[in-house]
C-alpha cells in the first residue's frame, strides 16, 4: 500500500495543471466547475491505486453508458442516463490531472483519452435527435410541418452531421494548409497558429491578427465544447426544450461550417498565389543568373 504522504497533495494537484490554465482561460464552466471538482476527485483516485490510463478507460464507460441509457427509451431513466454523461465530463478532466500530477503523461494515454471521450462526442447529437424522438413530452413544437416527432430525428441527424463536418473542415486545414498559412502569417510579421480547435484562442487570428481578445471566437468555442453542451441539455430536459436545443445547434453549426469554409477558402487562395508568386520569383532569379553566366 503507497505512503500517503508520498502522494501528491491537492495543492501539488493543481499547481501540476499550471499548463492548462491558459487553454482553460476562456471556458468558465470548465475553469470554475468541472475542473475544480477534477482535482479532487483525482486526489482520491490517486490514493485508490488508479493510473490515468485506467480513469480513460472508467470515463468512455461511463459515457458509453450514459448513451445508452439515453436511448433505452425508459423515461424514468433520463436523468440517470444525462448524470451519467456529466460524470464522463468529470472524469475526462481526472486523466489529466492523474498524468501531470504522478509525471506519467504518455503518448498512449494521450491517444486513449482522446479515442475515449471521441467516441462519446461523435455520437452525442444522435443521440438527442432519439431523444427528441423517443419522448414528445420533452418537445414544445410537437407537430413540426405536419411530421411530428419524426421530424427533430432527422434535426439530430443533420446536427450530427453538420458537428462532424465542422471538425473535419478544421482537421483538413490543420493538416494541407496550416503550415504553408503560418508562413504566409510569419511573412506579415504575424506568428503562426497550431490549430483553430480545440479551445479559445485569445486573438482575432483568423481575422486582424491583433492580440485582442476575440470574443466572438470565445463565445463560439464555448458553444462547441462538451460541458456547455451537456449543461444546455440539462436545462432543455429541466424546460422539455429538447427541440429548442436542437433547432438552435442546427443553425449554429450551419452558419460555423459555412464561416469556417469560407475563411479557409479565402485563406487557401491566398497561399497559392504566395506560392505561384515565389515560384514566378525563383525562376526570374534563375534566369538572371543564367544570363549573367552567359556573359
Amino acid at each position: 500500500m503507497r505512503d500517503s504522504r508520498l502522494l501528491p497533495t491537492i495543492q501539488e494537484i493543481r499547481e501540476a495543471h499550471g499548463s492548462k490554465r491558459a487553454y482553460e482561460r476562456f471556458l468558465p464552466l470548465s475553469r470554475y466547475l468541472f475542473r475544480p471538482l477534477g482535482f479532487w476527485v483525482a486526489w482520491g483516485a490517486i490514493r485508490m491505486g488508479l493510473t490515468s490510463e485506467g480513469v480513460s478507460w472508467l470515463s468512455g464507460l461511463v459515457g458509453l453508458a450514459g448513451c445508452a441509457v439515453l436511448v433505452s427509451g425508459a423515461p424514468q431513466m433520463l436523468p440517470v442516463g444525462i448524470g451519467l454523461l456529466v460524470l464522463f465530463n468529470l472524469l475526462d478532466c481526472v486523466d489529466g490531472s492523474i498524468a501531470r500530477a504522478m509525471k506519467t503523461q504518455n503518448s498512449y494515454g494521450r491517444f486513449l483519452d482522446s479515442v475515449c471521450g471521441g467516441i462519446i462526442d461523435l455520437a452525442f447529437w444522435g443521440i438527442i435527435g432519439v431523444l427528441a424522438y423517443q419522448h414528445p413530452d420533452l418537445l414544445r413544437w410537437l407537430h413540426p410541418f405536419g411530421y411530428g416527432p419524426l421530424f427533430w430525428l432527422a434535426v439530430g441527424g443533420v446536427v450530427w452531421f453538420l458537428s462532424v463536418w465542422t471538425n473535419y473542415l478544421e482537421f483538413c486545414f490543420d493538416e494541407l494548409l496550416r503550415p504553408a498559412w503560418n508562413r504566409v502569417r510569419e511573412r506579415d510579421g504575424l506568428p503562426g497558429v497550431a490549430s483553430d480547435a480545440g479551445g479559445p484562442v485569445p486573438s482575432s487570428e483568423g481575422l486582424s491578427g491583433t492580440s485582442r481578445p476575440a470574443w466572438g471566437q470565445v463565445v463560439v468555442t464555448n458553444l462547441r465544447v462538451r460541458e456547455t453542451q451537456y449543461c444546455f441539455l440539462v436545462a432543455a430536459y429541466l424546460t422539455r426544450t429538447v427541440d429548442v436545443l436542437l433547432a438552435a445547434y442546427a443553425v449554429f453549426f450551419a452558419a460555423s461550417t459555412v464561416m469556417l469554409f469560407s475563411v479557409y477558402v479565402r485563406r487557401g487562395r491566398r497561399v497559392k498565389a504566395l506560392g505561384a508568386a515565389e515560384s514566378f520569383s525563383e525562376i526570374a532569379s534563375e534566369h538572371v543568373g543564367m544570363r549573367w553566366g552567359d556573359r
